[in-house]
């Protein structure tokens, strides 16, 4: 019978009022980090190739400094990745903006 008493027991703490309720933990906003080389290597000769989100948000042309490869984004088929990386640049701008009054 004691499985029982298990069961009703815990049955009981489940829909019990008496819970000990704790208030929720505050959480530090987890810092926000940018890869310090952001970018791609050529697909020719493998030298890392820096590259912002503003770079390809603007669609700016992308150039490999070794070989001189120039690389740009395909706007056609990239509609909807592009559109992702400006909710993303938006959202990295206001956080830096309420981390910034945040420390005033």
């Amino acid at each position: 019978m004691s499985w029982i008493n298990s069961i009703l027991n815990w049955w009981k703490n489940l829909f019990s009022s008496e819970k000990n309720k704790s208030e929720p933990v505050k959480e530090a906003t987890p810092a926000v980090e940018i890869s310090r080389t952001p970018g791609l290597n050529c697909p020719e000769c493998g030298t890392r190739m820096v590259v912002s989100i503003q770079n390809l948000v603007n669609l700016e042309p992308l150039n490999c400094p070794t070989c001189g490869l120039e690389l740009t984004v395909d706007v056609e088929h990239s509609q909807s990745a592009l559109e992702s990386l400006r909710k993303l640049q938006n959202g990295l701008e206001e956080a830096s903006k309420v981390r910034k009054d945040a420390k005033v």
